[in-house]
């Protein structure tokens, strides 16, 4: 019976009991030594419907270490607890729900779970019970993005503080413990009893610690990012710091469609990629609360951190600080003398560390003009010795790193010559300059930088100005310790010493013509510093800055009771960059200091925050392009992007790339994203133009506005045939697509049948993009989704859509025929080939007598199959290349990634065949 919420409020979203389902792939049980100890537990008397447990000095596994089990799922990783917490006795019911969101169940519906909830309304629910019972939230964020039901699809700069006390969601590692206390599955709501539906909670035995459900009725999120265990001991471990590049998630439990031998306590994953903005009726979840103050992270490397850094910048306020957010932050973390940098035109935000097996301790990192290049020194300003520079590219890997062959080189800046060439300003030593005699015998330099390269270092003069040099060469200055000027008259010049002499750091020199120079002072009584001030104030609390001939110009305040260091111009602004300190020394953020207002915004925080520099890119137009909306053009995902947006992102950049050279273009599903690898097609250049979730409309859209027009060399388009998807008509297409600047852009220019800027694909790589792990993914091999064969799970595949779609919904297929139509007669027009692609699946679909993944009788397939033979017959360009055959073909089991996917091994062969067609059909 489906049953669902009689009323919502608008904050609650609509929480609907029935949707389209799909079950756990999970492995069978395995025994692993989990704690079985006695545990301390009972009700938690403060905080209604949860159980306290006593967990410090207990242990837990996580994974396990099951042979043939997901890489996702294993090893085992034993987990022990210094802390205790309490956790929901059951998944949150609907009353529960609409107690802290508003909204009534259904009369007979308030002891169901909530279920159909993503990730995020769970965080929305935790947050808001916390804040009605007085305690501080233990998620925080700076925007939220809703979707057309107000289910919460994602966050800004989400952050998980574990420190806090207050009701989140459980861990895994939480989560577990609690069930493995006398868990068993053939005791809960699983799909041999529930009828496929979910059931009260709490009318099946509790476990060991009181505790119902954590076996079936609903699958639970938990709070962890998805990321790989280590075989070793972690203490209070919380996850992998961030979800990777799809930010993917935790669930458990099982649920009432999953089998027993299906669920098990390892299990975390679902027959798709979990993700926050996933919903489903098998879906819900229990909370927790108690704080945990000594966190542990697992990075992806098996690297542990008691602490991660994170944005804390809305892109609204970065965008209207900055005009753009074609801008890169780099930075030092100084706990590990690591390069950390964060790519403000990625929409994640996301803050990224380039671990150096080398072990080169990095100081004062600048960002090349062009943003792709980063030069660091490894002796830091007042630091005595000699120092080595290094340039690499600012990428995760930091690949292509170069040493500069000198004696000692430190606090490198890049800038640009009148001639267009690209050079490294840097200093023989960083040390302290109050020793006149001393500071003479050191020197500043520049070098050309091009290619990756380093050319021949010149001298520029006398004295270590690491503080800057001015484009015309005429000003340059120092701050450590004292205020040097180096002044350029037409045949002379002049060394000075500015703001009286008295002691002062962290010179910076704008480069944007005005000559004016940032610096912080120690707050000397009766110094010119209070003087300008006009009141008292401690170390470093105020940043000056000063003209071109050492005059103070204005004074900015620390916020609170920070400090400022590091102090570093923004390229072309009126604003700075600084890490900022407390009373304990700890350089806890990163903050951005706009000299119109004298506001201060943060934008990262962490432990020990070094040495920013940012970077603001810009794009030189032609002058006949001047035209160009650089806020529009090429902007073809927006910070809350859908993941479909940003993959085809991806494609639109390999678009416009390889536009004018492509003869075989690939568009469809998410089955010929990961089942066509370009590269093995050797015949004629191909790319794969594919996106998750693709349907018809989309696929008409795109052959009709950009690859039929505005590929000259093009000879044939593949698009993928998933007949089992035809119920599927537009409603994905406007939901993701509709808002999004760069098309509706393309769109008022006519899709730019008249001519194509010579900019596009300048524009559209340096708008918004994904970060740099999703460009890999969804990019691979000119567009080939990096998806690693896996296999088909088992030999009962789910069937996630009504098997009798067909017959209910005519109009559905009707809709997808006249879209396929439309192609065919497009195409026809400009004597290009299509060629229908249908994609393998798993052969045991077949043997249920289902099509395939979204049903379809053998019947109703026949007829469709029937119905594409005509219109093959109808349209002479047209071909239909099935490698399916209604499951009878030679592809195998390690061929597939998932059911209804192909992995690497079955993309190359998918290939290989298509490109014996296209030399058969194209080049008789």
């Amino acid at each position: 019976m489906v049953r669902e919420f009689a009323r919502y409020a608008a904050a609650a979203g609509l929480m609907i009991l029935s949707a389209s389902c799909t079950h756990h792939d999970a492995n069978p049980i395995y025994p692993t030594d989990y704690d079985e100890s006695d545990v301390v537990f009972g009700k938690d008397e403060a905080h209604k419907g949860l159980i306290h447990i006593q967990s410090a000095g207990h242990y837990t596994y996580v994974g396990t270490n099951k042979v043939n089990a997901n890489k996702k799922e294993m090893p085992a990783m034993k987990v022990k607890f210094d802390y205790d917490f309490s956790i929901g006795e059951h998944e949150v019911t609907q009353a529960e729900y609409a107690s802290v969101m508003g909204g009534e169940p259904a009369p007979g519906c308030e002891k169901l779970p909530i279920a159909n909830v993503t990730f995020g309304d769970m965080v929305m629910y935790v947050n808001n019970r916390s804040k009605l019972e007085g305690y501080d939230t233990v998620y925080t964020f700076t925007a939220v993005d809703y979707d057309s039901l107000h289910h919460v699809n994602g966050f800004e700069n989400f952050v998980f503080n574990p420190d806090v006390e207050g009701y989140r969601l459980p861990t895994e590692a939480e989560w577990i413990f609690a069930a493995s206390h006398g868990w068993d599955v053939s005791e809960g709501w699983n799909l041999t009893n529930s009828g496929e539906q979910a059931h009260d909670v709490c009318t099946k035995a509790k476990n060991g610690l009181g505790i119902c459900d954590m076996a079936g009725n609903l699958a639970e999120w938990v709070g962890d990012w998805l990321g790989y265990f280590k075989d070793t001991t972690v203490t209070n471990f919380v996850g992998a710091p961030d979800g990777g590049s799809l930010g993917e998630r935790v669930l458990k439990g099982g649920s009432f469609k999953h089998s027993v031998a299906r669920t098990n306590l390892h299990s975390r994953l679902d027959t798709y990629t979990v993700i926050s903005k996933n919903r489903d009726n098998y879906v819900g979840g229990r909370i927790a609360f108690g704080k945990i103050e000594k966190p542990v992270w697992m990075a992806a490397d098996g690297s542990t951190s008691s602490s991660i850094m994170k944005s804390l910048v809305k892109a609204s306020t970065l965008k209207k600080k900055l005009g753009t957010l074609r801008a890169k932050i780099a930075f030092v973390n100084r706990l590990t003398d690591n390069l950390v940098y964060m790519n403000f035109n990625e929409s994640s935000f996301t803050v990224k560390e380039i671990k150096d097996s080398l072990g080169i301790k990095v100081r004062h990192p600048d960002i090349s003009p062009d943003g792709e290049w980063v030069a660091f020194s490894t002796g830091g300003e007042g630091i005595s010795g000699k120092s080595e520079l290094y340039v690499r590219r600012l990428n995760l890997a930091g690949t292509d790193l170069v040493k500069l062959d000198v004696e000692s080189a430190a606090i490198p800046r890049f800038q640009v010559t009148d001639a267009g060439d690209t050079v490294i300003i840097y200093v023989t030593t960083a040390d302290v300059n109050t020793d006149s005699e001393f500071f003479k015998t050191t020197s500043t330099w520049q070098v050309p930088f091009s290619g990756g390269k380093f050319g021949t270092p010149e001298k520029l003069f006398d004295g270590n100005y690491h503080g800057g040099v001015s484009p015309d060469g005429t000003l340059a200055v120092t701050g450590a310790r004292i205020l040097r000027a180096r002044i350029q008259h037409e045949e002379s010049y002049t060394d000075t010493v500015w703001f009286d002499s008295v002691q002062a750091c962290n010179a910076s020199l704008s480069q944007d013509g005005t000559k004016r120079t940032l610096f912080l002072d120690f707050a000397k009584r009766n110094g010119p510093g209070r003087e300008f001030v006009g009141k008292d104030y401690g170390v470093h609390e105020r940043m000056f800055v000063a003209d071109s001939t050492g005059n103070l110009l204005q004074s900015v305040g620390a916020p609170g009771d920070l400090a400022f260091d590091h102090t570093e111009w923004v390229n072309g602004k009126n604003l700075a960059v600084a890490s900022v300190y407390d009373v304990n020394g700890s350089h806890t953020k990163l903050v951005l200091i706009d000299l119109q207002d004298s506001s201060v915004t943060d934008l990262v925080k962490g432990d020990e925050l070094w040495d920013p520099c940012l970077r603001v890119l810009n794009v030189d137009l032609p002058e006949d392009e001047k035209f160009l909306n650089l806020d529009s053009a090429g902007v073809y995902m927006t910070a809350t992007s859908d993941i479909t947006t940003r993959i085809m992102k991806i494609k639109m950049e390999y678009f416009w790339q390889y536009r004018e050279v492509t003869e075989v273009a690939v568009i469809g599903s998410s089955r010929s994203f990961a089942g066509l690898d370009p590269t093995a097609v050797t015949s004629h250049f191909t790319i794969n133009l594919a996106y998750s979730a693709e349907d018809l409309t989309a696929t008409n859209f795109f052959v009709s506005n950009y690859i039929l027009p505005l590929m000259p060399k093009l000879k044939a388009v593949v698009i993928t045939l998933d007949y089992d998807r035809w119920f599927v008509k537009d409603e994905n297409w406007k939901e993701w697509f509709g808002d999004i600047p760069g098309y509706r852009y393309d769109e008022n220019h006519d899709f730019w049948k008249d001519g194509v800027p010579k900019s596009m694909l300048n524009l559209t790589r340096s708008a918004m993009t994904p970060d740099d792990e999703e460009s890999y993914t969804f990019g691979y091999n000119n567009g080939l989704y990096h998806s690693e064969s896996e296999g088909w799970v088992d030999e009962n595949p789910e069937v996630s859509w009504d098997v009798n779609w067909y017959s209910k919904f005519p109009d559905a297929y009707a809709f997808n025929r006249e879209k396929l139509v439309g192609i065919l007669k497009a195409a026809k027009e400009k004597e290009i080939l299509v060629i229908g692609a249908v994609f393998p699946q798993s052969p045991y679909y077949v043997k249920k007598k289902v099509w395939g993944r979204y049903g379809l009788t053998l019947d109703h397939a026949k007829e469709i199959q029937d119905d594409m033979k005509s219109l093959q017959e109808e349209y002479g360009n047209f071909i239909i290349f099935d490698e399916y055959k209604d499951g009878v073909n030679d592809y195998v089991y390690e061929d597939f990634s998932n059911e209804d996917h192909l992995g690497l091994q079955g993309a190359v062969k998918v290939a290989e065949r298509l490109d014996s067609l296209l030399m058969k059909e194209l080049d008789p």
